[in-house]
């Protein structure tokens, strides 16, 4: 059995403020988009046994997919084994939920496996406790994000996106530039809480047309990350450059996405 895990993008991300168990608080708009990892599932006779292809990740207990199927089979009290093989595709450490997508479709791939009745919110859970991105990988294509990312609410973007996504290839920490940020909290780089206002509502009340788009796109952590990683600044003005309606590193970052007007001028864009 195969079960196909979606990168996704973050059109909006403020962080509101920082929560005594050490995440943020935030304000995000994610949106699912059409590049994948791949999961197979097997059953073995006993233990889960993991492997990794496209990538250097551990195949142990420090990964999130073996976290994933272990809290289902303490949860449901499963006593057999299951092999799985994750093909990754979609890039580590780059803003784009590839890790907490693995794990979204580790808990249905399992669950679907053993013909387990776990219902949706019980498997909410199960994801909030694995990180704050899991939840949303078991909703729809679009929703807004709020408590640690994992507090949801369905919305419908009344287009669709064309996107070219740049990633330059370095992994960054999502911990150390939030760690960044929160020195940088009160300092001019950031918009005031107005404006930020403005954008999202016109996200979630579809106000954003896909024309004047690069208007609403924001993210609290591109300011940090681009002090670090100038190379985040060049894609985005290149991207610009190619015709893209606007431009956004997504989540923690390396990752860049351009937003375009039709699959042409995006496959233009990309040469």
């Amino acid at each position: 059995m195969k079960v196909l895990a979606p990168a996704k993008i973050n059109l909006f991300l403020e962080v509101v403020d920082k929560r005594i168990d050490g995440y943020h608080n935030i304000r995000t708009i994610f949106q699912k988009i059409e590049l994948f990892d791949e999961l197979s599932f097997e059953e073995a006779d006993n233990g889960i046994l993991l492997t990794v292809e496209g990538a250097s990740l551990p195949t142990g207990h420090e990964n999130i997919v073996y976290k994933a199927v272990k809290g289902i089979m303490d949860y449901a009290n499963i006593k057999k084994g299951i092999r799985i093989h994750i093909k990754k595709n979609i890039p580590v450490a780059a803003g784009l939920g590839g890790g907490s997508s693995d794990a979204a479709a580790a808990l249905l791939g399992a669950c679907s496996l053993w013909g387990l009745s776990i219902t949706f919110n019980e498997l909410l859970v199960i994801a909030a406790d694995l990180g704050a991105d899991v939840p949303f990988f078991l909703h729809g294509d679009s929703a807004l994000g709020l408590g640690r990312g994992d507090e949801l609410y369905p919305i419908n973007l009344p287009w669709q996106m064309r996107l070219l996504i740049v990633n330059p290839c370095i992994e960054v920490s999502t911990a150390s530039v939030y760690e960044k940020y929160d020195s940088l909290n009160n300092t001019k780089m950031l918009l005031t809480k107005d404006e930020k206002d403005i954008k999202i509502k016109c996200f979630i009340h579809s106000k954003a047309s896909i024309e004047n788009i690069g208007g609403f796109l924001y993210n609290d952590l591109e300011a940090v990350a681009l002090r670090d990683y100038p190379v985040i600044r060049e894609l985005k003005a290149e991207l610009i450059k190619q015709g893209a309606a606007g431009s956004l590193m997504t989540g923690s970052g390396p990752t860049v996405f351009g937003v375009f007007l039709n699959e042409k001028e995006a496959k233009k864009g990309a040469l």
